[in-house]
């Protein structure tokens, strides 16, 4: 279980005993609360995932060069996370970045026009990239903006989580993608 799906258990559990007790309000707070956690949880949870394929990546392609990987950790992965993938408009909820090109492209030209063409062929692959970037946005708009004071109106912490969950399987894509392609 990831840590994000265990913190979707623990929102399960809570708002179980709510309902039973009657508390409807308490219901609605805690689904505000918990929707911009899950965001920011699934967001903090694929940027540490993509950084440990993309380390691995480099680790086998340099034959475990602690030089090179130490290069890469500390000059084109680490803290460049953000300067991966166009996120979106900022500030407009409603206008997620499109597809996940600008990461694609920093692995060439074949890399990419390789990596499109299996997205554009599969619904469902494609269905996960543009969960995966929605996270990622409005995890920058929380982020940038009076994060307390925000209200994330248009999604609710059960649709944040299936969100999570198209994403991740993202995620899972790209450690394949880069595990076949050392």
């Amino acid at each position: 279980m990831t840590p994000v799906e265990t913190l979707n258990k623990e929102y399960e559990t809570i708002v179980k005993f709510l309902r039973e007790q009657s508390q409807p309000s308490l219901v609605s707070d805690v689904d505000r609360y918990f929707k911009k956690l899950f965001v920011l949880s699934s967001a903090s949870y694929f940027e540490h995932l993509i950084q440990e394929i993309l380390v691995e990546f480099i680790s086998k392609e340099t034959n475990n060069n602690l030089k090179a990987v130490s290069f890469f950790k500390k000059k084109a992965i680490g803290m460049q996370y953000h300067t991966y993938f166009n996120w979106g408009e900022k500030g407009d909820l409603d206008k997620p970045g499109k597809n996940a090109n600008t990461f694609f492209s920093l692995f060439g030209d074949e890399f990419k026009k390789e990596v499109e063409a299996e997205i554009n062929t599969d619904k469902e692959l494609e269905l996960s990239v543009k969960a995966f970037l929605e996270i990622g946005h409005i995890r920058n708009i929380l982020i940038h903006s009076n994060f307390a004071a925000y209200n994330l109106d248009n999604k609710t912490a059960n649709e944040i989580f299936e969100l999570y969950k198209k994403g991740f399987q993202f995620i899972n894509y790209l450690k394949t993608k880069f595990q076949q392609n050392t």
